[in-house]
């Protein structure tokens, strides 16, 4: 395994996507409500598309016609080509049926550094 410092720890806010490269590879890195930061392929498992462009979001859920909550904000990546929505917690994506996962890397941090392993 490679070890890469890919940016310090207050470079990484709740919502948003740091892209960093590695290489010819793009890595994206988050952080999530909790306070956990992830690293994931820059490229949608599914067509490839460039993260870097994709937003994160949450669920939204409703029982009647003109009531709306939303869940998990923060939580739920959206590829920007198709829509695809992945579980930033386990990788997994939303739709069920569906066997394509996140590529995730090992995540450290050390002192004010995050350094991921791939």
């Amino acid at each position: 395994m490679n070890r890469h410092t890919i940016c310090r720890v207050e470079d990484v806010v709740v919502g948003k996507l740091l892209p960093v490269t590695i290489g010819r590879s793009t890595v994206v890195v988050c952080r999530l409500p909790t306070g956990d930061i992830k690293a994931i392929s820059g490229r949608c498992p599914h067509q490839g598309a460039d993260f870097t462009h994709a937003c994160i979001t949450g669920t939204t859920t409703g029982d009647d016609p003109h009531e709306v909550a939303v869940d998990r904000l923060g939580e739920i990546l959206r590829c920007p080509w198709h829509g695809f929505e992945f579980d930033l917690v386990t990788g997994c994506p939303l739709v069920e049926s569906s066997t394509m996962r996140l590529r995730e890397y090992r995540t450290m941090i050390e002192g004010d550094n995050i350094i991921i392993e791939t």
